[in-house]
């Protein structure tokens, strides 16, 4: 066996070790994300704090295991002369299909993996910003029905008996929303 296919074969093991730890840390980071959308539906806050917790140490992680792809990428890159510009995951699977077809497989089912995961974070973490949303929103219009007016002065009346001007419910404070 050539040396330099070799070395390949050893670059690309540790690139295939690194991206499994990744997809590893992205599902774990996945269900963490689901388990915080159920806090936030069930409106528990203490739970809701131990999955942000969980997702900030997954990121911290994540963080760590992509430098350690980035050092192993840069140094097959370095090995094999490749420009920076070119060292790309995609481009290391497209060179190494013509010499090492089970590699590139492997490399290309790590990327993919890695991006639906990816995916699914980003769509599950922007559902759960809608309904963190949603429920300030919530919060504010109850606030508004119990307070009823942002102008204290607006439901007084002055000094001649007359009812002040400028009233922006004339109904007043409500107790009971009307929203659904």
């Amino acid at each position: 066996m050539e040396n330099g296919t070799h070395k390949n074969q050893d670059h690309g093991a540790s690139l295939h070790e690194t991206l499994q730890d990744l997809i590893g840390l992205h599902r774990q980071l996945y269900e963490v994300v689901k388990s915080e959308n159920e806090a936030i539906t069930q409106a528990d806050v203490k739970a809701t704090y131990e999955a942000a917790s969980a997702k900030e140490a997954l990121i911290h992680w994540i963080h760590q295991a992509e430098l350690s792809r980035q050092a192993v990428v840069r140094t097959w890159c370095e090995a094999e002369s490749i420009a920076a510009s070119d060292a790309t995951l995609r481009n290391l699977i497209l060179r190494e299909q013509g010499r090492n077809p089970g590699l590139a497989d492997r490399l290309q089912s790590d990327l993919s993996a890695l991006l639906v995961l990816v995916e699914r974070i980003k769509k599950q973490n922007e559902l759960n910003g809608s309904l963190v949303n949603e429920s300030l929103k919530h919060i504010q219009n109850m606030k508004q029905n119990i307070f009823g007016e942002t102008n204290p002065k607006a439901a007084t009346y002055n000094q001649s008996g007359q009812r002040n001007a400028g009233s922006t419910n004339a109904h007043g404070p409500r107790l009971i929303s009307k929203e659904v």
